[in-house]
Order: structure tokens, then sequence, then C-alpha cells
């Protein structure tokens, strides 16, 4: 079963509009990144995940956490 984020979130050129289907909110979150990392989960936005059940949720705040988690690093292995 699939899921489907919508919403929006803000460029230096104005706001994107999404509507991506993906197998989870993982899913979805991982190919936005990869779209976009410059600003998809740093910038201001507005997403809903649609479940299959009809259900809907609010996600900013677990979109804001997963991109951080993506990344984020070990400062002390970083070479100078």
């Amino acid at each position: 079963m699939s899921v489907i984020v919508t919403g929006w979130y803000e460029t230096e050129n104005g706001a994107v509009m999404l509507d991506e289907t993906g197998e989870s909110l993982s899913d979805v979150v991982a190919r936005l990144i990869k779209r976009d990392s410059e600003n998809f989960g740093h910038t201001e936005m507005e997403l809903e995940l649609h479940l299959p059940s009809g259900e809907i949720r609010l996600v900013e705040d677990q979109v804001e956490s997963m991109v951080k988690d993506e990344y984020s690093y070990d400062s002390t292995s970083v070479c100078e």
C-alpha cells in the first residue's frame, strides 16, 4: 500500500508544490532529498501524509527530523 505526501516547501524561487506517492513516508522523503537537498526539509514547509486508511496527518516536524538525521554526522570524523 502506498502513501501520498502533499503540500509545499519554500525555495529562494518561491514555493514548490508537492504531490508525491511512495511506499512510505521515508521513501518519499528520501526521493525529495535527492531531488532538492539544499531546500527540502531545511526551509518552511506544510506537508500532509495521506494514509491508505484515509487518515491525513501533518508531518512537517517528522520530515524535518528525518532530514536532519540524514545529514547528521560525527564531527570528529571530518578531516581538516
